[in-house]
């Protein structure tokens, strides 16, 4: 099990921008890459390889009505990114929820336990 600690997530919507026919990131998303990387290291880089299963929890930032889902890509890909993970592809089950408080993102990943009820 790897448990790390991240800063609260940028919305799916927001990771992205037009750039004249193409689409790059955009700097919100870019700053926040950094941040969790950074955070990624602090906590020591460790890695899963094969089928993973990732928990989720999050403090909600503030008041605003926010879609839950909507976080996940964002922490999906730095996982990715810091090899902590092989591949978003591999992960098998998501679970995902707010908590009333704590640190803002909480990322648990575990190997894939197959069997389990649906």
């Amino acid at each position: 099990m790897i448990r790390y600690s991240l800063p609260y997530p940028p919305s799916v919507n927001n990771l992205f921008v037009n750039a004249g026919k193409r689409r790059v990131t955009s700097e919100p998303y870019q700053r926040w890459q950094g941040a969790a990387q950074g955070a990624i290291l602090e906590q020591g880089r460790k890695r899963i390889h094969g089928p993973v299963s990732l928990s989720v929890a999050l403090v909600r930032p503030d008041k605003r009505r926010r879609d839950l889902s909507n976080t996940l890509k964002a922490v999906e890909d730095v996982l990715v990114s810091m090899a902590v993970i092989d591949d978003d592809s591999l992960i098998q089950r998501i679970s995902v929820q707010w908590v009333a408080s704590g640190e803002p993102c909480v990322v648990i990943i575990q190997e894939a336990v197959e069997a389990m009820a649906a």
